[in-house]
């Protein structure tokens, strides 16, 4: 005789929340067990009266919507991949006068978001490009966990996000660090000298350093899922960073505690990690050329570029953690110096 589908709802370890799949949709209820349960025996009776969850939520604000989006995901990810989230979807949400309905949702309102962000002059392409792509996000969360049935802002056409092409000269990487602050001094070494990725130095703890090989090593990591065989990201460390590195370490922490930090001795958000650096660009006077504003992200192209032709392109992919070598010449550009080298040795030449 076939075993009965049991009804207790069964404890997530690392979340926390009780959950229960109903319908092929899985449900985190609550932390506690109790309230947990009273959940599932709302749902339940939901299903048995036949409501909809789709019309439910067709009536929701779009607010909501969002809220329970977040819900899921605070559950599911990283604190880091919370908080990013979050920050996204509030530039959307306040980028609309009126907060509509989720059954008021079109692909106006994605394009009234675009408008308002590109007239403000705050955001760059990419930051609009990425607000909207998280809204879209929430609707395709939504049909795939059954909450919606249809997504009415799928194929909106998203603008497209600025290619960077701007380093950070000597003159302007000195200024930088003549301007900063020690903490954020060492947080601009780290960057310059390492090519990493701003999230990589932000988030770095020190169970993720080994002093006695000189490297960084990050089990987790932008690219890890692109791999065929996942592996951590090996980042090998310059003479001053491993220097910078053991000084630090000299200071009493423990394996969870961040290696890079504030003023305040808390981690860098990602917000105040941009903040800070759009603050320190504007004290020192560096000067958006071409449109292109210098940002934390601009020491990685300039770390691309520097080390062109004197690594392979394979050896560069991987020491700035590329799958593929398409990806690590988007980041070397050439700067007016060289342009220059190369027209003086055409001259020569001819």
């Amino acid at each position: 005789m076939p075993k009965k589908k049991s009804n207790e709802p069964w404890l997530h370890q690392a979340s926390g929340f009780w959950c229960k799949k109903v319908r092929g949709k899985l449900h985190y209820l609550d932390q506690d067990y109790t309230a947990a349960k009273k959940k599932l025996t709302k749902i339940l009776r939901e299903q048995q009266a036949g409501k909809s969850a789709s019309s439910e939520w067709l009536d929701a604000s779009l607010a909501q919507l969002c809220d329970e989006f977040l819900d899921d995901i605070q559950a599911r990810k990283t604190e880091a991949t919370y908080t990013g989230y979050r920050s996204r979807l509030t530039r959307a949400l306040r980028s609309l006068d009126v907060q509509p309905r989720v059954s008021e949702v079109t692909k106006r309102h994605l394009s009234k978001i675009d408008r308002v962000l590109n007239s403000s002059g705050k955001y760059s392409p990419t930051t609009i490009r990425d607000t909207i792509a998280t809204l879209q996000t929430v609707f395709s969360w939504a049909c795939r966990n059954e909450y919606l049935t249809d997504n009415p802002i799928r194929d909106y056409e998203k603008p497209a996000a600025r290619e960077r092409t701007r380093i950070v000269t000597p003159n302007e990487f000195q200024s930088l660090l003549r301007g900063a602050d020690v903490r954020f001094r060492r947080v601009l070494l780290a960057l310059r000298l390492t090519g990493c990725r701003p999230k990589e130095v932000r988030t770095l703890i020190w169970e993720w350093v080994d002093l006695d090989s000189g490297l960084w090593i990050l089990p987790d990591h932008k690219t890890i899922t692109q791999q065929r065989n996942p592996r951590p990201r090996i980042i090998p460390l310059p003479a001053p960073i491993l220097r910078l590195c053991e000084r630090l370490n000299a200071e009493p922490q423990t394996p969870d505690d961040h290696v890079f930090l504030n003023t305040q001795g808390k981690p860098y958000s990602k917000d105040c990690f941009c903040r800070k650096f759009a603050r320190l660009r504007r004290k020192v006077g560096i000067r958006t050329k071409a449109g292109e504003s210098l940002v934390l992200y601009s020491n990685r192209h300039t770390f691309g570029t520097n080390a062109a032709g004197k690594v392979t392109d394979i050896e560069l992919a991987e020491v700035m953690g590329h799958t593929d070598t398409r990806t690590t010449r988007r980041y070397v550009h050439l700067n007016h110096d060289r342009l220059r080298d190369i027209q003086r040795r055409i001259q020569d030449q001819s």
